[in-house]
């Protein structure tokens, strides 16, 4: 894992990068929410198991959650979901319900503990209100972001993500041919469906998010964005069903990447 950071006066980032070889960096992040109820939003990569237990105990007493908020059921944000419902005993589980029964078939998820969201709705925290949304691009259909109604911070899932040439702790020090390139590389990736849809819909949902005017961008895959306009960010994704389709690495390019990684792959 990378060092923890405070992104807000109440949002600590637990950041993990990934190399990508002949690619760039791709960042994985978890957070934490230090409302009156604490939430942690994902809850990271299983391999760093140990460091992100450290990660959160750096913070606050896991003991001490009450909310995880699991965006959704994809490895890279469930990979310490058992170990810290284990150590949070208190905390209940918000998510996408059909995500929390999908999960129940590979481990068993206590679902008395499961709050299942849907858009539109609202978890009181006790300090602040935290709002389920849709965001305008993911790669499953459990995908559940949040708005916090209180400082305005959107955390948007892999929506907003980039493949970066390296992973600062702020997007503003990210260059702007650097920060649009790797947005819409990421998008094309990790929703080509995006290239099959009709532009005029597909705007007005992207839109709808503009309309938020969050104060601070949280995605699961880009440094916390604090210095960057969030009309940016939807002018790049508004471009991507025009634009030139993923093509996944054949055989060589991906062996070409294993021995980029090294042993730790």
């Amino acid at each position: 894992m990378d060092p923890v950071y405070r992104a807000t006066d109440d949002v600590y980032v637990l950041p993990t990068t990934l190399p990508l070889p002949g690619v760039g960096e791709l960042v994985v992040n978890a957070y934490l929410i230090l409302a009156a109820q604490p939430v942690l939003v994902d809850t990271g990569l299983a391999i760093d198991a140990e460091e992100f237990e450290h990660a959160v105990r750096s913070i606050i007493d896991p003991a001490e959650i009450r909310w995880i908020w699991l965006t959704h059921d994809d490895a890279d944000h469930t990979g310490n979901l058992e170990r810290v419902m284990s150590l949070a005993p208190a905390a209940r589980l918000a998510t996408h319900g059909l995500g929390a029964l999908r999960m129940a078939t590979w481990w068993p998820v206590p679902l008395d503990r499961v709050t299942a969201l849907r858009p539109g709705d609202r978890i009181d925290v006790g300090d602040r209100h935290l709002r389920a949304l849709r965001p305008p691009l993911y790669d499953n259909p459990m995908s559940t972001g949040l708005l916090d109604d209180r400082t305005g911070a959107l955390f948007t899932v892999d929506a907003f993500g980039a493949i970066l040439p390296a992973v600062p702790q702020d997007c503003a020090d990210v260059p702007e041919a650097d920060l649009v390139g790797g947005m819409a590389g990421w998008a094309a990736f990790d929703s080509p469906w995006t290239h099959l849809v009709d532009q005029e819909r597909f705007q007005v949902a992207v839109e709808d998010v503009a309309r938020l005017r969050p104060t601070t961008v949280f995605s699961s895959h880009l440094p916390a964005a604090s210095g960057r306009s969030i009309d940016q960010f939807v002018k790049v994704i508004g471009s991507v069903p025009a634009g030139a389709p993923f093509d996944p690495p054949n055989q060589a390019a991906f062996d070409a990447i294993v021995a980029g990684v090294g042993p730790a792959a």
